[in-house]
This record gives structure tokens, C-alpha cells and sequence, in this order.
């Protein structure tokens, strides 16, 4: 299991941060790989044009920033086989993606909706997703990494959208989770993969400690605590 520094939050809890999870259940607190989204501050639209105005098999695509007060052109252009007209407010959204450690923040909860009830074009409300806040590295020499500043602050919890850890597994690094980027991926199991560890209970209700912090701007006892003791530390220092 990771060696945390004496300056992290991790060294609250008497019971270990990670636990081994052998039945890799889909649970709150759970550290799974998925495809996780890069959320950008101005959203992209795909844009599709007929490549030959009598053929509309093929087709060239263009992304481009989404304004969403714009006028929008996708009616203006002939339609496309596979990416068919929108009307509305509709548009095809462009998001990049990368295979990230992610941690299971919320789960599905309620009864299974029975297919009786919902046809036609509701039936996707029958499908269940979770909620998972995605984990980046930090190591500086990385194009996506911090300065090692930066990284402390973040560990002295200076930041509510933003958490430091250590991932548990053998290639296991020094990570940020973003908690300002916690989207849903589907339930099925080709949307994921379980990496066999999940926080300890004691670790889970730190992280929803901060997640409160950063939802609502409420510090609960346990990071209240923390942020007081660091203060101590740097006075000290």
C-alpha cells in the first residue's frame, strides 16, 4: 500500500486509506478505469458536410467551439448517413477522452425499472449509470503534470474542487482527483474495469467530507481539523 507523507490527510484515519477488494463490486468509493472525459471550458460540436453533394455516405467533419446563444448552421447543409439532421437545440458534442483511473463516487440506487412502463424512446431511462471523479498524474516532467508547489497546496487541501493521493496499485503514482470533473459512465461492464482496491470506510467519508466542501462549501470536523493542524505545521516551519 502507498507511504503517504506525514503532511496528507491520509494520515488521519487509524485504518488503512486503500483496501483490497476482491469481489471488484461497482461501490461507492471503488477505484475503476474508464474512459474519462477532458471537460474544456468552451464545449465543441461535430460538424458534418456531404464530401460529394450526390453522395451522402461520406462526409468530412469539422469541430469547432459550440456557442450556445450561436445561430446554428447544421440545417443548411445537405444530410449525412450516420450523423443524422438534429433539430432544436440538439448538436453532435466533441469531447476528448483518455483511459484514466477513476473513482466511484456515486452508484445507482432505486428499484430496476421494469420494461412494461417506459417503450419507445424512453426506454433509456432503464439504463444505470455511476458517477466517477477521474484521477491525473503529477508528476512535473509530464506535459500534464504540476509543480511540485502546486501539488502541496493541493495536499494541504487549499483547494475544494481538487484531491491528492496516491494511487494503491503497483504502478501506483501521486495523483490529483478532480472532483470538478465528476461525470457518469454506464454501469456495463465493457464501460469499465475494476482495479480490485476501494477506499476503507473511514477514507470514503473523508473524501464525501470533501466533496461536501467543494458542493456546498461545508468543512466537516474531520478536514477542519486537518486544515488546522497544516496551519500549525507551517507556522512551524
Amino acid at each position: 500500500m502507498p507511504d503517504y507523507p506525514d503532511d496528507s490527510i491520509q494520515q488521519i484515519p487509524d485504518s488503512d486509506w486503500w483496501e483490497k477488494d476482491e469481489s471488484k463490486q461497482l461501490c461507492r468509493g471503488a477505484l475503476v478505469r474508464t474512459y474519462a472525459q477532458f471537460f474544456s471550458e468552451v464545449p465543441f460540436e461535430i460538424a458534418a458536410a456531404r464530401a460529394e453533394p450526390t453522395e451522402h455516405n461520406q462526409a468530412t467533419l469539422e469541430v469547432r467551439p459550440l456557442h450556445v446563444g450561436g445561430k446554428r448552421t447544421t440545417a443548411e447543409t445537405l444530410p449525412v448517413a450516420g450523423l443524422p439532421r438534429l433539430a432544436g437545440a440538439e448538436s453532435f458534442l466533441a469531447y476528448r477522452g483518455k483511459r484514466r483511473p477513476c473513482l466511484v463516487i456515486g452508484t445507482p440506487s432505486g428499484p430496476e425499472i421494469e420494461k412494461k412502463l417506459i417503450r419507445g424512446g424512453l426506454s433509456s431511462l432503464r439504463h444505470r449509470f455511476v458517477l466517477v471523479a477521474p484521477y491525473y498524474g503529477v508528476e512535473p516532467e509530464r506535459r500534464a503534470g504540476c509543480p511540485p508547489a502546486f501539488a502541496e497546496r493541493i495536499r494541504h487541501a487549499q483547494y475544494p474542487q481538487f484531491f491528492w493521493d496516491i494511487l494503491p496499485m503497483a504502478r501506483g503514482e501521486v495523483s490529483i482527483l478532480r472532483l470538478d470533473q465528476i461525470h457518469p459512465v454506464g454501469e456495463h461492464h465493457q464501460s469499465f474495469e475494476h482495479y480490485g482496491y476501494r477506499l476503507s470506510d473511514d477514507a470514503l467519508k473523508i473524501v464525501d467530507e470533501w466533496l461536501n466542501w467543494h458542493l456546498y462549501d461545508v468543512l466537516g470536523d474531520g478536514l477542519s481539523f486537518f486544515r488546522e493542524l497544516i496551519e500549525d505545521i507551517m507556522k512551524d516551519a
